[in-house]
């Protein structure tokens, strides 16, 4: 769903916020880059970011619920509710 998505990481080092695709994420157990800012090696844990992205997911999926509970709820306007 989001793969092509890249977030920003920040190096513990100096700072400097790095881009990672999410595919990345998904594909290995750890993602290793070089800082951009200060050239130093950096290892992210991936197990973290797919626990939250699954929350994430789970909050949007539950949000569409609400949205389609909400419009069934509502009446659809009829002709005679609207004046000139």
């Amino acid at each position: 769903m989001y793969e092509d998505e890249s977030i920003d990481v920040a190096c513990p080092r100096c700072g400097h916020m790095n881009p990672i695709l999410v595919r990345e994420f998904e594909q290995a157990a750890e993602v290793h880059f070089v800082c951009s800012g200060c050239k130093a090696g950096v290892k992210v844990e991936a197990e973290q970011f797919r626990k939250q992205l699954e929350a994430v997911e789970d909050e949007l999926k539950k949000l569409e619920r609400e949205a389609a509970a909400d419009t069934r709820k509502t009446k659809r306007p009829r002709k005679d509710d609207f004046q000139i």
